[in-house]
C-alpha cells in the first residue's frame, strides 16, 4: 500500500467512522426520546445497510496485508448491530436486562478498539521510520499522540511521557567516530525497544534523544516504568570497534494531562532530563505541573 492508498483509505475510514457515530447518535435518541426505529436498526442485515459496510466492503476486496484487521472490524461491527438490534426490541418491551446492556457495551468497545488499531497501523505506515534504528520519527509521535491519549481516557489510565537522552554521547563520536556513534545509537534503540512493554511506545525524537509514552495507572508505575528502562540501558555492555562499553541515558518523566499539547508535556520532560544530567546523569527525574523535580530510585 503506497502513501496515497493510505491518505485515501485515512480519509474514507474517518468518513465511515462519523456517518457510524451519526447512526449511534440515532440509536441513542431512539432509546432515551422514544420513536419508531426503521432497518437501520431492527433489520437482521442491519450492519449492510450504514455507510461504515461500504467501506468495509472495499476493504475487504483484495488480498492487503491489513485484510486480517479488516476481518476483524467486520466480525465487531456486525456484532455491534447485532446487540444493537436485540437492545432496541428489548426497549421497545421494556425488558432490558442488566446482561444485555453489559453485552452491548462490551460489543461497541470491541468495536471502537478495533477501529482504533486499525487507525494507528494505518499511521505507522503512512509515516517514514528512522533507516538507521528502525524506530518511528517524531513525525510519526505528532501523529499518533492523539490516539495514544484519547486511549489511555477510555481505559481510565494515565499518560506519561518520557525522554531520554544519551550520556555523554559527543565524548562517544569524538573518541571512536561519527560512524561509531551511529552504531551506538542503532544498539541503544534495541536495547530500549526490547525493554519496552505491548502499551509502551518508543520514538526516536532527534538525536540521542527517544520518547517513550506510558499507559500507567499512576505515577508509581511509570516512575518504575522509567527506572526500568534507564536500568536496562545500564547493565548492557555495548561493542564499539574491539571495545565494550557501558552506555547510558538520563530521563525526564512527567505526565499529560488532559490539557496538555505533547509540545508542553515534552518541554516538561526536557526539563526534567536536562535536571538529572546537571545533577549527576544515568537518573531519571520526574517534572510535575508544579514545576517540581522528583529523583526516581
Amino acid at each position: 500500500m503506497n502513501i496515497n492508498d493510505l491518505d485515501y483509505s485515512l480519509s474514507e475510514l474517518n468518513i465511515a467512522i462519523k456517518d457510524h457515530y451519526d447512526w449511534a447518535g440515532k440509536f441513542l435518541r431512539l432509546s432515551l426520546l422514544g420513536g419508531e426505529a426503521d432497518a437501520d436498526i431492527l433489520d437482521p442485515q442491519s450492519h449492510l445497510h450504514c455507510r461504515f459496510s461500504r467501506w468495509l466492503s472495499l476493504r475487504l476486496n483484495g488480498d492487503a496485508l491489513d485484510k486480517d484487521m479488516v476481518i476483524i472490524i467486520d466480525k465487531n461491527h456486525k456484532d455491534m448491530h447485532d446487540i444493537s438490534r436485540e437492545m432496541m426490541q428489548s426497549i421497545i418491551q421494556r425488558s432490558v436486562t442488566d446482561s444485555l446492556l453489559e453485552t452491548y457495551q462490551k460489543a461497541q468497545q470491541n468495536f471502537t478498539a478495533s477501529l482504533d488499531r486499525y487507525k494507528e497501523y494505518l499511521f505507522s505506515y503512512r509515516n517514514m521510520h528512522d533507516a538507521l534504528t528502525g524506530l518511528p520519527l517524531r513525525h510519526l509521535l505528532y501523529c499518533e499522540f492523539p490516539l495514544v491519549r484519547e486511549k489511555s481516557q477510555r481505559s481510565c489510565r494515565h499518560l506519561y511521557l518520557l525522554i531520554m537522552d544519551i550520556d555523554r554521547f559527543k565524548s562517544i563520536n569524538d573518541t571512536w567516530g561519527h560512524n561509531a556513534g551511529d552504531e551506538v545509537l542503532r544498539k541503544v534503540a534495541l536495547v530500549l525497544k526490547d525493554a519496552t512493554r505491548r502499551t509502551e511506545r518508543i520514538y526516536r525524537f532527534g538525536g540521542e534523544e527517544f520518547i517513550i509514552l506510558l499507559d500507567a495507572k499512576n505515577d508509581e508505575d511509570a516512575q518504575k516504568a522509567a527506572e526500568r528502562l534507564r536500568q536496562h540501558l545500564q547493565q548492557q555492555s555495548i561493542t564499539v570497534g574491539h571495545e565494550k562499553i557501558n552506555v547510558t541515558a538520563t530521563g525526564g518523566l512527567t505526565q499529560v494531562s488532559d490539557a496538555d499539547s505533547l509540545h508542553e508535556a515534552i518541554g516538561r520532560a526536557d526539563k526534567a532530563m536536562y535536571y538529572g544530567k546537571n545533577t549527576g546523569r544515568n537518573r531519571c527525574i520526574m517534572g510535575t505541573a508544579a514545576q517540581e523535580m522528583v529523583a526516581l530510585g
